[in-house]
């Protein structure tokens, strides 16, 4: 199953180490904006299920700047994850001011009509479930989903995406009635301070820095006017390391900057550390980095053995690019996608696609797959099956 951290943590790590190639030097990032989105993230303290999460509390913020045609690849690659993530309700992603993605859900900032995603919804299996402090609520059983209706936000929670859905626990923190993270925390106040408003910000509460040493950790982009920049801060709980010291380690280290990024600047103000990359930005040529955006109902009949997929809304989808994937215990982590819309030109609101697993042994889930020539599988959405029975 596909989750926001599996998603975090492949936005934080995963190339090769920069080796030689760093030129250190001064930089000047530009200013950030003050982090507003901190209204909506609850302190751990006041949500019981926070201390289970693997990989502790993460969350990451876009706002629509970082939709730029020539925003770095990094950039526009996580954003295609996180609009990939997200169902529709009949406002696009590209009208989103801000989407804030985090373990319990993920809260949309956009200027919409209610009553047209309460029109969306209707067309779709999502039902009114009540209201939770003036927000209409809706929710669907399928794969367990709820959403709720602001005045200009959307607060999300899904079973699939999220790893503690809590909604109540976003509008909580949004309307100023349960503790937020950074009223309660010190160090994470400090941090997001220093990593501001910026068009993408990522940040995880329980990893290392290059050099071994336990921090909290953010990564977001600034956009220049010639380049964007991308600063990677820790703010260490413990003795921090000496500005050299980090530098060295990051010759080896295998955090994710971006591609293209070369000039780096190493800073260690008392129990925080910053280290800023200039980034080219993108040349606008070739396919722009995009997924789609749907909102993905299943049925499952276990007797009969089958699991269909629907499409409720949002983007059109090309057949040919659209697989499924069965996962099974003698098979962990093998991928063996099968075409799912064969002889479908356009996937669109109301086209239904079935799985038939009547001859396969003990399948544990199903998930829908998204590949094309430059993207080779993406997990769009999935369901965990029936376990055992008999093939």
């Amino acid at each position: 199953m596909t989750s926001l951290s599996a998603l975090t943590a492949g936005c934080l790590s995963g190339l090769p180490p920069l080796g030689s190639s760093q030129r250190y030097g001064r930089l000047r990032a530009p200013a950030a904006y003050p982090p507003s989105y901190r209204r909506w993230l609850p302190a751990p303290s006041s949500v019981a299920q926070v201390p289970q999460v693997p990989g502790g509390y993460h969350f990451t913020v876009f706002t629509d700047a970082a939709g730029r045609s020539d925003a770095p690849a990094l950039v526009a690659l996580r954003r295609a994850h996180i609009k990939a993530t997200t169902d529709y309700f009949g406002v696009g992603f590209e009208a989103y001011d801000r989407i804030i993605t985090t373990v319990f859900g993920s809260v949309i900032e956009a200027d919409f009509d209610p009553q047209t995603v309460i029109e969306t919804l209707s067309q779709t299996r999502y039902a009114s479930d009540g209201t939770y402090r003036d927000h209409d609520v809706f929710a669907r059983d399928d794969v367990p989903r709820r959403v709720a209706i602001g005045d200009g936000t959307l607060v999300w929670t899904s079973a699939y995406h999220h790893e503690v859905p809590n909604l109540e626990a976003l509008v909580d923190a949004g309307v100023g009635e349960r503790p937020r993270f950074h009223e309660a925390s010190q160090p994470f106040d400090q941090l997001t301070t220093a990593a501001g408003g910026s068009p993408y910000v990522g940040v995880n509460t329980e990893l290392r820095d290059p050099t071994g040493r336990s921090a909290l950790l953010a990564d977001s982009f600034r956009f220049g006017e010639d380049a964007a920049f991308q600063l990677v801060q820790y703010r260490y709980t413990e003795e921090p390391p000496t500005a050299q010291q980090l530098e060295d380690a990051l010759r080896t280290d295998a955090f994710r900057f971006a591609d293209a990024a070369t000039a780096f600047d190493v800073a260690v103000d008392s129990r925080l550390a910053t280290v800023e990359a200039r980034v080219p930005y993108r040349a606008e040529e070739g396919e722009p980095i995009d997924y789609p955006q749907v909102t993905w109902g299943v049925d499952t009949d276990a007797d009969a053995g089958t699991v269909t997929f629907r499409h409720e809304g949002g983007d059109a989808v090309s057949g040919s690019h659209l697989f499924y994937d069965v996962g099974r215990p003698e098979a962990p982590g093998r991928i063996d996608t099968q075409p799912i819309w064969q002889g479908t030109r356009t996937v669109d609101t109301g086209s239904t696609a079935t799985v038939d697993l009547s001859d396969v042994t003990n399948p544990t889930d199903v998930s829908l797959v998204y590949a094309t020539d430059d993207v080779p599988f993406h997990v769009l959405f999935g369901i965990d099956l029936w376990g055992d029975r008999d093939g």
